[in-house]
This record gives C-alpha cells, structure tokens and sequence, in this order.
C-alpha cells in the first residue's frame, strides 16, 4: 500500500509551541542602518594594482595615504586574482574586509579596514601579510 500524506491545510498548530509566544521583533540596532557596501569597489582596483594594470596613484580617491603606502611597496607587476573574502561591519560607519590573494607562487593574505565618511566609504588600513 502506497504512503498517505496529508495536506498542509489538514495539519494544525504544533502542540509544543507556546500559545502566547510572539515572534522576536526584527533587528533594528544600529548596524541596521548601515548603507550597502560593496567590497568589490575597493578589491578589484586593488588587483588592477596589483596586476600592474592600474597605477596606484588612481586609488588616492578611495584609499588613504597609509594604505595607498602599503600597496604601493607591494606593487612588482605580479598576476594577483582574488580569493575569498568576507565582510564585517563592526559599526554602522566602519567594516573590516579579510581574504586572500593568489599570487603565482604562493597565497597571501590580506586584512583592510573602511570607513564611512560624508557618505563615501574609504580604505583607511590595508595589510598584506607575507
């Protein structure tokens, strides 16, 4: 004999739930109100930097002077590709980009921390590590 099953509209409430129990009203902290950040807008001229195909004096826009330092030491016209990143807003004015960079001979890694200013977010630190 085939399996019976029942239909969503025959099924009730489940029993364990407690009859007074309202749903957790959503998030509404200060992170909320964070604007979208896209860590492209800073990771692919990076790589363009990298790569040699960009100078690093175009990034002076979105990159701060200690950072742009940084990259500028790193820049030998190496093929970089990016790997996996993640993004972590720390503040509703601050995020921490972390990930990878897969040179030819080896993955390095790399930390970045950008900040929300009149609206515009920038690149205030950039590490490279060996």
């Amino acid at each position: 004999m085939p399996p019976q099953l029942r239909t969503l509209s025959s099924t009730g409430p489940a029993k364990h739930r407690h009859p007074t129990a309202e749903p957790s009203p959503p998030f509404s902290g200060p992170l909320a109100a964070a604007p979208a950040l896209d860590p492209r807008r800073f990771l692919f001229p990076l790589i363009e930097a990298l790569n040699g195909r960009r100078p690093p004096g175009q990034l002076s826009a979105t990159f701060a002077p200690d950072a742009l330092t940084t990259l500028t030491g790193v820049t030998a016209r190496t093929h970089a590709r990016l790997g996996r990143y993640r993004l972590c807003h720390v503040s509703a004015d601050a995020a921490e980009l972390a990930g990878t960079l897969h040179m030819p001979t080896k993955v390095r890694a790399f930390a970045a921390r950008v900040e929300r200013r009149n609206s515009r977010w920038h690149c205030t630190e950039f590490h490279l590590l060996p």
